[in-house]
């Protein structure tokens, strides 16, 4: 027996398909493996900056959003304000109208009752927002001169004292007007009295020369007395001038109890207008 044909051949590996086969087997293994760790990477790039993008945006929308409303809150301040700036005008102009209509009413009477002797009342002005001038004062000129009579005097203090306080609330300055005019009647009175009290004395004094004249001729007879004194006044003429004086001294005492009742009253808060200005 041939031992060549009993053993069987010796495997002989085919080195050269083997090695082609496990190159190929390495090349397509790293392929893959290259696929599967880069590709994720780049993914994830891609995700991050989509994501930035996004966040970008959304806080761009945010900020708008924001301005957006200080613009709204500002746009409604702003209405508030001039809602209250109108508000405010509307009750200046009422105040001022209402200071105006009674400011003219208060020198109109001033005006009205004094008559010969006021003057024409002038006034300061305030104009309004709505651009109107208001009267916010006011005066009315008066003549505080004597008269050129006592009696006239006295009838002139009376309108005057009468003018100062016609209107419904007298200012302070109206007041003071009215107390000076007390005093003016009262030194009137003083010398209308005076002159009165002169004139009786005169014509007892010619009473009396006259009765003693009479009674001279009459007592040539007799020798009586006559009553009548150094200075030619008699009994009945010393009763006069004394009763004048008591007169004359209970009507001063009256006129100053007024003016200092004047005086002392309470003034008013807010003076609308006054007599201040004076002419002879």
């Amino acid at each position: 027996m041939n031992i060549n044909t009993i053993l069987p051949t010796v495997y002989t590996p085919n080195t050269l398909a083997a090695s082609s086969v496990l190159r190929s087997a390495v090349s397509e293994e790293s392929t893959d493996s290259q696929a599967d760790i880069f590709i994720p990477v780049q993914q994830a790039a891609e995700t991050s900056r989509a994501g930035s993008a996004t966040s970008d945006q959304s806080s761009e929308q945010r900020i708008q959003q924001q301005q957006a409303e200080q613009q709204a809150n500002q746009a409604g301040q702003e209405k508030q304000a001039q809602q209250q700036q109108a508000q405010i005008d509307q009750q200046t102009i009422q105040t001022l109208s209402t200071l105006d209509r009674e400011v003219r009413n208060h020198e109109r009477a001033h005006a009205a009752i004094g008559g010969q002797y006021a003057g024409a009342p002038s006034y300061e002005y305030e104009r309004g927002p709505d651009g109107v001038n208001y009267a916010v004062s006011g005066e009315v000129p008066i003549s505080t001169g004597a008269a050129s009579s006592p009696q006239m005097t006295i009838e002139k203090a009376q309108i005057i004292r009468r003018a100062a306080l016609a209107p419904a609330e007298p200012s302070a300055q109206d007041r003071k007007v009215a107390a000076e005019s007390v005093q003016m009647e009262s030194a009137a009175r003083v010398e209308l009295l005076t002159i009165e009290r002169e004139q009786r004395i005169e014509e007892q004094r010619l009473h009396a020369e006259r009765s003693e004249e009479g009674q001279s001729m009459t007592n040539k007879t007799d020798g009586s007395v006559n009553n009548s004194d150094a200075a030619g006044n008699t009994p009945r003429a010393d009763q006069a001038v004394d009763d004048m004086n008591e007169a004359q001294e209970n009507m001063y005492n009256e006129l100053t109890e007024q003016l200092v009742a004047m005086g002392g009253a309470q003034q008013p808060a807010q003076s609308l207008g006054s007599i201040v200005s004076r002419f002879a």
